[in-house]
């Protein structure tokens, strides 16, 4: 049985551990490094002291965000994290002396959900995993799906606005900045007139029926339901899977629901409501994902 390290890198946190088969060991979590730096030392850093943590392992299996061929082991994007752009991952297995696998982090995650998970026997779903920003991963025809450029499932880059430059945030107008975790904290932070919150406090007053966060609650999942009939025009998929830390409360997947019903409700004609559920992982799926893709990547390449 092969024993990895296998991080899911994140806007804010690195989550990581060692996984032998389904055996999930030594599991933690560091703050990522500056995420708006375009000095990637610390976090390679970061890396090598969690390397040194897990003790031996054949390889390190990695799912991140951005665009990421798998192929080339190259990343085009990094997603939120500016210093992972146009990498080449070579570089890495010639500084940490491994073996290194690396695909995008919603991917992973649907890899996981349709080997394992929520997804299995499905023919055409999503999933769509919400934190710093808001992944994506499609299956079509039983298949995991990347496209012609590796840009489907980049759902952070999805619009409802025009984008406009000027703006203070870094994507104005975008789905992510809308309603990705960060996003809604963000929002009802503005609309509370505080510095910030989190998403354990936004359900906290949420279950004491805050007026303001109520409503701001269902103005995102009425946001996250527009771009789930789009997906649906496009895609028709049979059931959607909603993962990230923010899916593990009820309250979360049940307002989706309930948007998604009122947004039918509101067509002139008769459109069909797709299944949503969450991913069976949660958190984990990244993880999962991330080792199976090194397996199937180390296959591939014959090694």
């Amino acid at each position: 049985m092969t024993r990895l390290a296998v991080f899911d890198v994140g806007g804010t946190a690195i989550k990581y551990c060692a996984m032998e088969g389904t055996d999930i060991q030594l599991q933690g979590e560091v703050p990522t490094p500056d995420p708006m730096s375009h000095d990637q030392e610390p976090f390679l850093q970061a890396l090598e002291g969690i390397l040194a943590q897990l003790g031996p392992v054949e390889g390190i299996a990695l799912s991140m965000p951005g665009v990421v061929d798998v192929d080339r082991k190259y990343l085009h994007t990094g997603g939120a994290l500016l210093y992972n752009f146009n990498v080449d991952v070579t570089a890495w297995e010639e500084r940490f002396g491994l073996p290194v696998e690396v695909e995008n982090d919603a991917r992973c995650s649907t890899m996981a959900e349709l080997a394992v998970g929520n997804l299995q026997g499905v023919q055409n779903g999503v999933v769509l995993t919400f934190g710093t920003g808001i992944g994506g991963g499609t299956v079509v025809n039983g298949q995991l799906f990347k496209g012609s450029h590796l840009y489907s499932g980049e759902a952070s880059m999805m619009y409802f606005r025009f984008p406009h430059k000027a703006s203070k945030l870094r994507d104005a107008g975008s789905w992510s900045t809308d309603c990705s975790t960060v996003g809604m904290c963000r929002r009802l932070a503005e609309a509370k007139g505080i510095e910030k919150c989190d998403g354990r406090q936004l359900f906290a007053w949420l279950e004491e029926g805050d007026e303001v966060t109520t409503q701001l609650f269902r103005d995102v999942c009425d946001g996250i339901a527009i771009q789930i009939h789009n997906i649906q025009c496009w895609i028709d998929p049979e059931r959607i899977c909603l993962g990230g830390g923010i899916s593990r409360n009820p309250l979360f997947i049940e307002g989706v629901r309930d948007a998604h019903r009122r947004f039918n409700a509101e067509l002139l004609c008769d459109f069909p409501e797709v299944e949503i559920v969450t991913c069976r992982f949660f958190n984990d799926a990244n993880l999962i994902g991330a080792y199976q893709h090194f397996l199937h990547m180390r296959e591939k390449r014959g090694a």
